[in-house]
């Protein structure tokens, strides 16, 4: 295996960055390639699935991304082996470890191919290089940062730069707090009576404007809320806003309340105070990290966590148990909460 101080001298001018999915998975390896960039000074390409694209587009310090054809079918892959092969890279990055993304350093043109240092599937197959897992920690951006450990880059500091659109910011008095109500999974989501009940305890101690932010599945869930408290109290932006637009909303938010979901991720970037529920899924794996982030998970019960993966069997039973009482404590001491935008560490 190739050493990497030995590599040093000669510094590339040019990187492919492989990471498809997903999007709690992209944001933490915004900062890999932020410090890729700084040490070398380089060219950075990303491929990505391709509905990762626009969100990849912001990050400051890449060039060009590649759509992973995901499922397109047969004259979609012969396009993208085309138009990656036309391009020569000095080091190929497979920040994912899957056999899909495998694929994509298999087809890639570069005499130094490095694999994730948590390798699964047949990823193994097309890498000649692998950083080694450096049992930094759980989460997986630990994970990611073995790729600098092994370029001998400093993963610190751990900055965002991506650069979301602008948005107005909100002509009513603060303080202001965001509410993403929903997640793709039902069992990740705080009881939508909950929601209400906090939203009312709150507005009974201070006057919070109250903002509920997601797609247009999340219209409903908004709605009842505006039914709940009012117009004045609560504006429902669920489904009015492209999803890029959510970091540029954030900074004008003073917390943001939330289930794992996309908005989190979000938040965490662009240095929102945010409180993250969770329930099944594990916040030591995936999680939002940061000085301004508050993570509340359920108690585990007598027979401890399920599986992780257990979420996908719709049982709400866990995240309900989180009382409307620990979540207002922990919005009121989010208010105000320093926080560096665009730091995330």
């Amino acid at each position: 295996m190739p050493d990497p101080a030995a590599e040093s001298a000669s510094v590339p001018a040019r990187v492919l960055v492989v990471k498809l999915s997903s999007l709690g998975d992209l944001f933490h390896a915004v900062p890999v390639v932020h410090r890729l960039k700084e040490q070398y000074q380089c060219s950075i390409d990303w491929v990505t699935q391709p509905e990762y694209v626009e969100l990849v587009r912001c990050h400051a310090d890449v060039d060009r991304v590649f759509a992973f054809p995901r499922r397109g079918g047969l004259s979609a892959w012969k396009a993208f082996w085309k138009d990656l092969r036309c391009n020569s890279y000095d080091m190929v990055i497979d920040l994912q470890g899957l056999t899909k993304s495998g694929m994509v350093l298999g087809i890639a043109r570069s005499a130094r191919k490095l694999g994730a240092s948590r390798p699964r599937e047949l990823s193994r197959l097309f890498a000649g290089e692998y950083p080694p897992d450096t049992g930094s920690g759980p989460h997986a951006r630990d994970g990611l940062m073995d790729t600098l450990r092994y370029l001998h880059i400093d993963p610190e500091p751990v900055l965002y730069p991506l650069h979301f659109p602008d948005v107005p910011k909100p002509e009513e008095p603060g303080p202001h707090l965001a509410i993403a109500p929903k997640s793709r999974w039902p069992a990740k989501d705080w009881p939508l009576d909950q929601i209400s009940s906090l939203i009312g305890r709150l507005r009974r101690q201070r006057h919070w404007n109250v903002w509920v932010v997601g797609g247009p599945g999340e219209r409903e869930a908004g709605e009842r809320l505006v039914r709940d408290h009012g117009a004045d109290a609560v504006t429902n932006l669920c489904g009015t806003h492209p999803l890029l637009e959510l970091g540029g909303w954030f900074k004008h938010m003073d917390v943001l309340l939330t289930p794992d979901s996309g908005p989190m991720h979000f938040a965490a970037a662009v240095g929102t105070p945010l409180v993250a529920l969770f329930g099944p899924t594990d916040p030591e794996l995936t999680g939002p990290l940061g000085e301004h982030v508050t993570v509340i998970r359920a108690d585990p019960g007598p027979e401890g966590y399920p599986d992780h993966r257990s979420y996908k069997n719709g049982d709400t039973t866990l995240m309900a148990s989180i009382s409307v009482e620990t979540v207002a404590r922990a919005v009121e001491k989010s208010l105000g909460m320093t926080s560096t935008s665009g730091s995330g560490s």
